[in-house]
């Protein structure tokens, strides 16, 4: 490993300490984006600079006594019931090549972690919008990196880092890859990330500005077709922000729609993917068919998961003689859990939307402006939620999901502490003396 790599490490685990709290999520941005998903400490498990960092956060959060975890917030008892069936389900799956166990605890702690160090360090509108402000100051050096390194075919990343990254050219197209271990998870990143830079416009023009840029730049770096979709569902979703009280008639067109197109086509719904090629060499007829292959041998995998799937397509993948290429994080989530880890997961995004919408509905009465910080949340979630159909998260790629969903029940409870303060300023006395809403 390049010393320069342990330097940049050390300094990045001391930041999280001596940052001032308002700005403590920076060393966490800075490891995922601009560090290889490569061990910093080996003792037994490896320690990414993403993980050592979330240690550092947490640890800092129990002295600070900002740590929060409690009974009474739906999103924390979900990803705790997540994080046990990912553990009680793995002990009955077979140690061939890896533990099990250990792997599972090593998924836990970075999805878990991440979730609980954004509930530590994102606690109100204020600091989402520091937030997002730090992520496109984080975002512009990453997108001239990856830039670079399209045109010179040359991943800086590499050289800082253990490397182990070979240049991707497909038809004819570089693909960078940036720190990340493929092009397609630099260029999800970058498409989820690009709906957070609109809460900053009236705020931070410039930052708004250059960090969407940055978002753009790294999507078509990237050179494939999922992530220039991924954006465009952002965008959309972030386009119906004039319509936002007629979600639930949008949603109900949106369901109704793919209801009739199943219907009425040939294949099912969703082989839709396999006519996507944005970028020349899409592999979308794959994706398509690991949903019809996966739902017919649903009997292997439904109750814990299932340790060989070779079986399910006609080719495989150099990496595995037991699996095949799982390029979904549902069916991920499936077949290394079960229906139930699938569900519970499902669980944790669904119960996300729906605490924003409560929220937001709350804030729209108080008249309260952070509601557009809410909704750019759940556009960067549903581009998550939309993607998953197409690209299995793995590397560090799960952090910016996890950060978002860690954010919303701070958001949430900011904008009820906003409704009750504004139901008393305008509450008038009654008969016996005490407050009444008018």
């Amino acid at each position: 490993m390049n010393p320069i790599f342990l330097v940049l490490s050390l300094a990045v685990i001391i930041a999280q300490f001596k940052l001032p709290r308002r700005w403590a999520f920076l060393p966490l941005l800075i490891g995922t984006l601009h560090f290889q998903n490569v061990a910093v400490v080996q003792v037994g498990v490896a320690f990414t600079i993403t993980k050592l960092v979330i240690v550092a956060g947490l640890f800092r959060a129990m002295r600070e006594g900002t740590f929060e975890c409690s009974r009474k917030q739906p999103l924390d008892m979900l990803v705790l019931a997540w994080a046990i069936w990912m553990i009680l389900s793995g002990c009955f799956h077979n140690p061939r090549d890896h533990n099990p166990v250990t792997v599972r605890l090593s998924q836990i702690y970075g999805y878990v972690g991440s979730y609980f160090y954004a509930r530590c360090f994102l606690k109100s509108p204020e600091d989402f919008l520091r937030f997002c402000k730090a992520l496109a100051m984080v975002v512009v050096p990453l997108a001239l990196v990856v830039l670079y390194e399209k045109l010179a075919m040359n991943n800086i990343y590499e050289w800082l880092g253990q490397g182990g990254q070979e240049i991707t050219v497909r038809n004819g197209r570089m693909r960078a890859t940036g720190a990340f271990s493929n092009p397609i998870l630099l260029g999800t990143f970058g498409a989820t990330a690009s709906v957070l830079m609109a809460p900053l416009y009236k705020t931070e023009k410039r930052w708004c500005i250059l960090g969407g840029i940055g978002c753009v730049m790294i999507v078509l770096s990237s050179a494939s077709s999922g992530p220039i979709v991924t954006m465009t569902s952002a965008m959309m979703a972030m386009a119906l922000w004039r319509w936002r009280t007629s979600v639930g008639k949008i949603r109900k067109l949106v369901i109704t729609t793919f209801i009739v197109l199943h219907i009425s086509m040939q294949a099912p719904v969703w082989y839709l993917m396999a006519r996507i090629d944005l970028a020349g060499g899409s592999t979308g007829w794959h994706r398509a068919e690991l949903i019809t292959t996966a739902l017919n041998h649903i009997n292997e995998w439904w109750l814990i998961g299932t340790d060989y799937t070779r079986h399910w397509i006609a080719y495989g993948v150099a990496w595995s003689t037991e699996h095949i290429d799982i390029t979904n994080h549902y069916l991920y989530m499936g077949i290394v859990g079960g229906l139930p880890l699938m569900l519970l997961f499902i669980a944790i995004l669904l119960k996300s939307f729906q605490l924003l919408g409560r929220a937001m509905r709350s804030m729209r009465l108080a008249g309260d402006r952070n509601e557009l910080i809410l909704w750019a949340v759940g556009a960067s979630i549903f581009a998550h939620c939309f993607t998953f159909l197409s690209v299995s998260y793995y590397d560090q790629s799960y952090v910016p999901l996890c950060i978002a969903i860690g954010a919303v029940p701070g958001l949430c409870a900011a904008a009820v502490i906003k409704k009750k303060i504004t139901t008393q300023d305008h509450a008038v006395p009654n008969a016996d003396g005490k407050a009444m809403p008018v």
